[in-house]
């Protein structure tokens, strides 16, 4: 879980960032910025997969975060879709390879807690 949330803390600066540098219209720059963020929130909430007791305040469970991971999955597959669709296929490919990298990533996470 640790090069999880890790290659998340990666991932999300760049999805952030990527629609300012290649040039996206408005509505993209918005749904890149709003999924980076909720990501890297994501990601560094989960203070239960990095070793703390889970309860009030210590951040947000494993299973939350699973499925947030397979959610933001979802979004980014829709995004692909919607984008391509309405003619900015620079950035449907661009949310395609972002759902494709964060479904692998959530298909392929052994969600677990360690022991206390």
């Amino acid at each position: 879980m640790h090069v999880h949330a890790a290659l998340e803390t990666l991932l999300a600066p760049i999805i952030i960032v990527a629609p300012f540098v290649f040039g996206f219209g408005p509505a993209a720059m918005v749904a890149a910025v709003i999924i980076g963020v909720l990501l890297m929130g994501t990601a560094l909430a989960t203070g239960a997969a990095l070793g703390e007791a889970p309860g009030p305040g210590r951040g947000l469970r494993v299973t939350a975060h699973a499925s947030l991971d397979l959610g933001f999955a979802f979004a980014a597959l829709f995004s692909a879709v919607a984008f391509g669709l309405a003619g900015e296929p620079a950035a449907g490919l661009f949310f395609g390879l972002v759902a494709l990298l964060q479904g692998s990533l959530a298909t392929t996470t052994r969600y677990t807690t360690l022991p206390a």
